[in-house]
């Protein structure tokens, strides 16, 4: 019987995920199929009741879905019950349970760079992907981290419950059109910014004087905006598609 995998997000049809899946599956001689479905904040929960009735052996969700299919799942692994966030669900007999491989996606790439422990990094967003940066921070030890938004009724929605999550760390909010020079380790981008056609706020040169390793989420294009602009500053950064490489090893 044919396993079908699924990848929900708001805008992925040109992701490179069910390429990069279906060429293991055909490498590993599984009889399954990976492909991406378009589905908008409103049709989540009918997209996720059909997958549910055609008995979908698994999915994989993106922006903007993964804090929205917590309320969804039947039972949540313990990282996800700790930052309200999945991007990987798999069918369990007849429910479907929630997994977050970010951390582990996150965690990969600053290990092989040899950080293994962190005190002070700093977040763009507030979404699912900036959750999964709390988490894999917790895990390298950071005390402070600074969280620049746009959204302030978001941003403070995940400043209540990442403190909660996370009650020893310091978390500052800030605006990302003005940031405010500072001192951190590690810059991440867990936003669309920087992302086909999607500008970076001119101001976030300003972080980069602390000379951050700049971790950019965004994997469209191969050389997103904040990272190229980290390169062109002559900073270290990672790409967004070594955590869809290790994302892929889970």
């Amino acid at each position: 019987m044919l396993d079908e995998y699924v990848l929900l997000g708001g805008n992925v049809r040109n992701s490179p995920t069910p390429k990069m899946m279906n060429a293991a599956f055909g490498a590993l001689g599984l009889d399954a199929v990976y492909r991406a479905s378009d589905v908008g904040s409103a049709d989540l929960d009918t997209a996720f009741a059909r997958l549910r009735e055609s008995g979908t052996s698994g999915a994989n969700v993106t922006i903007p879905h993964k804090t929205s299919m917590v309320r969804l799942l039947d039972s949540l692994d313990e990282v996800p019950s700790r930052i309200g966030a999945v991007n990987t669900v798999k069918r369990e007999g007849d429910s479907y349970r929630g997994y977050n491989t970010d951390v582990d996606g996150i965690l990969g790439p600053l290990r092989e760079k040899g950080l293994f422990r962190i005190r002070q990094a700093a977040v763009i967003g507030t979404g699912g992907a900036a959750r999964a940066l709390c988490e894999a921070m917790h895990v390298l030890g950071c005390s402070e981290l600074t969280v620049f938004s746009r959204n302030p009724a978001l941003a403070t929605g995940f400043n209540a419950a990442m403190r909660e999550a996370f009650p020893h760390a310091e978390i500052k909010l800030t605006s990302l059109d003005r940031p405010p020079s500072l001192e951190t380790q590690l810059l991440f981008n867990a936003s669309p910014a920087g992302a086909n056609g999607i500008p970076l706020p001119k101001a976030m040169a300003r972080v980069l004087d602390a000379k951050p390793l700049v971790f950019d989420a965004v994997y469209s294009p191969v050389e997103p905006g904040l990272a190229k602009l980290a390169k062109e500053a002559g900073w270290q950064a990672v790409y967004g598609d070594e955590i869809l490489v290790q994302q892929g090893l889970q």
